[in-house]
């Protein structure tokens, strides 16, 4: 930080403390003062300057305070936001000033502890603290939020099907009260505008109800990973990694802390059961309701996936993350903290399993699983599998129409396009070309009132249908050739109308145009060669 920037800061914590101090005079003002700062903690949430200002205000004003009664918040690592409305000093209180100034840079005056002794690159921006970008409603209030970071991948990202999942798996009165905050980790300017691109087209309306917000940290906020040292015999470049994740973790929890009553850690390549909300909830209440000593509920084994802490809480692990991001990663500092916090010295390791137990509650079965196999980190192939989860759903079942099935993709082993239909299991075919189709053909033509396909699953999560379209046949020949002057509409030689095309998550839903109906067949076509092979997970037809 250079120096002109620092006297400003100091010139308006000096001029803020003449202001309280003149509240200060009677224990009947001392009262008054102390509801002020209440109210500052209060209004914290909602602004963007001096960070870390608003902590040491605190302790200076206890302090100069002239009885030292005054109570203060517990300082931690949290980042809190205040802007701060400052009274000039009057000439009559220069020399006061003065001697607060000297006060401040005694050298022998106990220092207040705060984010910059973990973080001291934070002091070279004065924009370090503050997100580069953030869309959503700022929703607050909410029962339950969910921290998902993410970054770029060497190859593969699984981030739109894991928002995807989560937004299936919950009851429209769990998403009321939820907030997603999806921290795009990364100061690639390209990578965030394209992931900013994804979400808000894939899921505009979750963004627009301020279910979904997308965060972005300030590139300064990093320190330089060149300078790290490698520890526990890891690489250089593995180091950096864990080190930027254990940060990753800590951004996500200061900004999230006051935005609801629980906080839950993600990942951005997980699945998770229906309801999950309400569960976790629901647990949360009823081991509250036995007692008050659980710090932790977890429902996932793995790693730090499914981590549930009050958000009260949180300022305490981030405080415990920064102070050894450096060391270990990220799931390592959690068991250490539980073990530093709850486990003494004279405990044998059978009591301190038992200590721990009360406040680290494990939930089964498992809510979520881990579906990523390529790592953020370049080379790292991972099959983390949490058994507890039990088996996953690869397919979805639905009473289809009768209709015979054909298709010029060759299907692979028992998992033809038949047995999808009829709700058997999912068609899996190999090598896709382009011009390759999926057709079903009514006996007699029917009515359809709307259409839902799904490809992948979450075994398979690349097998998805990219660049394809959806076609209907109508019985009548008029209709056909007459429904190029509708919109979105497109007629084909052959009597098809092209009505739909698959989205960027490989999914087709949505009804048919009324006017088309009766329909003799309905038809997918590949626009493209595939590099991956297909799966349609979900096939379903509704008759009108």
């Amino acid at each position: 930080m250079q120096f002109p920037y620092r006297m400003a800061w100091v010139v308006g914590l000096i001029l803020f403390v003449i202001f309280i101090q003149g509240l200060w005079k009677t224990p009947e003002e001392e009262d008054q003062g102390t509801k002020i700062l209440r109210l500052l903690a209060s209004l914290e949430t909602h602004v963007s300057e001096y960070l870390a200002a608003i902590r040491s205000l605190r302790s200076e004003i206890a302090l100069l305070s002239d009885d030292g009664e005054t109570e203060t918040s517990h300082v931690s690592g949290r980042e809190r936001e205040s802007s701060l409305s400052m009274k000039e000093a009057s000439p009559r209180n220069s020399g006061h000033a003065s001697r607060v100034l000297k006060t401040l840079l005694s050298k022998n005056r106990l220092k207040l502890v705060n984010l910059y002794n973990a973080l001291p690159h934070l002091l070279d921006s004065e924009d370090a603290l503050t997100p580069a970008l953030t869309i959503g409603k700022q929703r607050e209030g909410v029962s339950v939020v969910l921290g998902i970071p993410t970054v770029k991948r060497p190859t593969q990202s699984y981030l739109l099907p894991t928002l995807q999942n989560l937004l299936n798996s919950m009851l429209p009165s769990e998403k009321n009260d939820t907030l997603i905050i999806v921290f795009v980790a990364e100061s690639d300017v390209s990578f965030i505008q394209s992931t900013v691109s994804s979400i808000t087209r894939q899921f505009r309306r979750d963004v627009e109800t301020g279910l979904i917000e997308i965060l972005a940290p300030s590139s300064s906020f990093y320190p330089d990973f060149k300078s790290l040292k490698a520890t526990l015999g890891d690489s250089e470049e593995r180091t950096k990694w864990r080190t930027k994740q254990n940060l990753d973790y800590a951004y996500l929890m200061m900004y999230a802390q006051n935005r609801g009553t629980y906080y839950v850690q993600l990942e951005d390549d997980v699945l998770s059961k229906k309801g999950f909300i309400s569960t976790m909830k629901n647990f949360a209440i009823s081991n509250s309701v036995k007692g008050d000593e659980w710090f932790m509920l977890d429902f996932c084994q793995l790693g730090f996936i499914g981590k549930l802490f009050r958000s009260s809480d949180l300022w305490k692990l981030v405080e415990f993350i920064l102070l050894f991001y450096q060391d270990k990663p990220g799931d390592w500092l959690l068991s250490h903290f539980f073990s530093v916090k709850y486990c003494k010295l004279d405990y044998n390791h059978k009591r301190c399993l038992r200590e721990l137990s009360k406040r680290w509650i494990r939930n089964k079965p498992s809510l979520f699983q881990h579906i990523g196999m390529v790592s953020s980190l370049n080379g790292k192939v991972q099959k983390l599998k949490d058994r507890q989860f039990g088996k996953l759903e690869l397919f979805t079942r639905h009473d289809n129409p009768e209709a015979r099935v054909e298709s010029t993709i060759k299907h692979y082993g028992r998992f033809s396009l038949d047995k999808a239909y009829h709700g058997k299991t999912y068609f899996w075919g190999l090598a896709p070309e382009a011009g390759d189709t999926v057709t079903f053909i009514f006996p007699q033509p029917i009515n359809l009132k709307s259409y839902r396909f799904v490809s992948g699953n979450a075994e398979h999560p690349s097998d998805k249908l990219y660049n394809a379209t959806l076609e209907v046949l109508p019985a009548n020949l008029q209709t056909s050739t007459s429904s190029h002057n509708s919109p979105n509409i497109v007629a084909k030689e052959n009597g098809y109308i092209i009505i739909d095309e698959f989205d960027d998550l490989g999914i087709l839903d949505a009804k048919v145009p009324p006017h088309l109906n009766p329909l003799s067949a309905v038809r997918i076509t590949l626009k493209n060669p595939s590099e991956n092979w297909v799966i349609l997970s979900e096939i379903f037809l509704e008759k009108g």
